[in-house]
């Protein structure tokens, strides 16, 4: 099985917070890489800096915490797969057309679901209620 770690998830999996011990837990528990993309890393280090500016964190946790997300790569929890925009466009486009006429989904949470499903995963790890609620929609299993 393959699994697709959102911004949420990595975020957790990274820094100190409410869902820190639930996505270690997971994580070791399926013992397996955690398929992402670029734009959702990049959400997760955006969303490290900004817990710093908001005080949530210390500037030496976002440093930890940037740093822990680079090793997770580095040594393999992590890989980050490119996706063509061009070639999940139309995945994306149906997706939309499909479900956010019954919830306002986000874009970035469809081209998620959209990454997710063109890298072949099966399952999404995140936190995030609404790309939750999306995956379960598109047929993907949701941990934690």
């Amino acid at each position: 099985m393959k699994h697709f770690a959102d911004a949420s998830f990595l975020i957790s999996f990274c820094v100190r917070d409410k869902h820190r011990r639930k996505a270690r837990e997971c994580w070791e528990k399926l013992g397996t890489t955690m398929y992402t993309n670029r734009l959702a890393y990049f959400e997760a280090e955006n969303a490290i800096r900004v817990l710093r500016v908001g005080r949530s964190i210390t500037p030496e946790e976002e440093l930890e915490g940037l740093e822990k997300l680079k090793r997770a790569v580095l040594e393999g929890f992590v890989e980050i797969r490119d996706v063509s925009i061009k070639r999940i466009h139309a995945e994306a486009r149906r997706i939309s057309l499909h479900n956010t006429n019954q919830r306002g989904f986000g874009a970035m949470d469809i081209l998620h679901i959209a990454s997710a499903k063109d890298m072949d995963c099966d399952a999404l790890l995140s936190f995030d209620d609404a790309q939750r609620q999306l995956a379960k929609a598109e047929g993907l299993k949701v941990l934690p």
